[in-house]
């Protein structure tokens, strides 16, 4: 509740709070050692979706780790064995199942709409200290940050609200309170935050809770993103002013089994506008090795549409491949 005498902005804000943070746990992964339970690692976590005798919770790849349990702590004290229902390292995206029900699920955002400026809150629940908040913009949209594994996150929400340690898997919020994504890394020293999309974190925790595990599809195509002359807008009626030109068709890839080439310029996927690699990708999310994917395609002069059968990406594949 607000009181009279607060700002505007800091009755946004505190009623956003009051939102989103009885939804908000922390997450410890243990160890033993000489018989003793010892804590390897603190996150946070958030309450996706609540059933009469179970509740679900999404939170990151790195803080669960290769745990098969943690212990989750409810903002109300109470303390529960949650169990891992599946991870993706890729997007750092986990599942926990706790035996709890009724508990207040989180409203979420559709983050595909967002856009630069719009003001965030970061919420988390580190190191047993209660609900932690902090505030900012979101800097960016659809960013790429190399990880140490050698394969790009794509997609990402860039923020400028700071990430404290043991925020990592807290959820990023609007000032209406509702989640647009979970935070999932700062870089030290540059003020940069980053959050995976809440759209994307759904298709993930739902491949994961369907089949156990995610599996991710690639084109086998590196590209940037560059301005379509207008005279080829106007010619082809294009929906739009850019598009993702091809550096390189990984061999014997799908890219390259359908015929794309090193300087097509891809301008649509299934019909929808594409202008960034992470476009892209997230036009994979929830598809199946042997479905068809249509590649719109300018190559010069002429338009065509290329179909292309997507496979499951290799274990090992060249870095910043997508």
């Amino acid at each position: 509740m607000t009181e009279p005498w607060m700002d505007p902005l800091s009755q946004w804000i505190t009623r956003a709070v009051e939102a989103v943070s009885p939804s908000v746990v922390q997450i410890a992964r243990q160890h033993r050692r000489g018989g003793r339970r010892l804590i390897d690692a603190v996150g946070s976590g958030l309450i996706w979706r609540s059933e009469p005798d179970r509740s679900l919770i999404l939170t990151n790849a790195h803080v669960v780790g290769r745990a098969t349990e943690v212990t989750v702590l409810l903002p109300s004290g109470k303390r529960l064995v949650g169990t891992v229902a599946g991870r993706d390292r890729l997007y750092d995206v986990a599942v926990v199942e706790v035996p709890a029900g009724s508990l207040p699920a989180a409203r979420t955002a559709d983050s595909r709409q967002l856009k630069p400026g719009q003001a965030v809150i970061a919420v988390g629940n580190p190191f047993g200290l209660g609900t932690t908040v902090t505030m900012g913009i979101i800097s960016a949209v659809d960013r790429t940050l190399p990880t140490p594994q050698g394969t790009p996150l794509d997609g990402l929400i860039q923020t400028d609200a700071p990430i404290n340690p043991g925020n990592s898997g807290g959820p990023l919020a609007l000032l209406d309170g509702r989640v647009i994504g979970l935070t999932t890394v700062k870089l030290e020293g540059d003020g940069l935050g980053f959050a995976v999309p809440i759209h994307l974190v759904e298709a993930i925790a739902g491949q994961i809770l369907q089949e156990g595990a995610v599996r991710h599809l690639w084109l086998g195509i590196q590209g940037y993103a560059e301005v379509i002359d207008d005279n080829w807008v106007r010619t082809f009626d294009l929906p739009a002013d850019r598009g993702i030109v091809i550096t390189r068709v990984v061999p014997s890839s799908p890219a390259d089994k359908a015929g794309l080439q090193v300087f097509d310029m891809i301008v649509a996927v299934q019909g929808e506008h594409v202008d960034t690699i992470g476009d892209v990708r997230k036009r994979l999310v929830g598809r199946r090795p042997g479905d068809q994917l249509e590649v719109t395609v300018l190559r010069g002069s002429e338009l065509f549409r290329v179909p292309v059968r997507l496979e499951e990406m290799p274990a090992r594949r060249p870095t910043r491949d997508n």
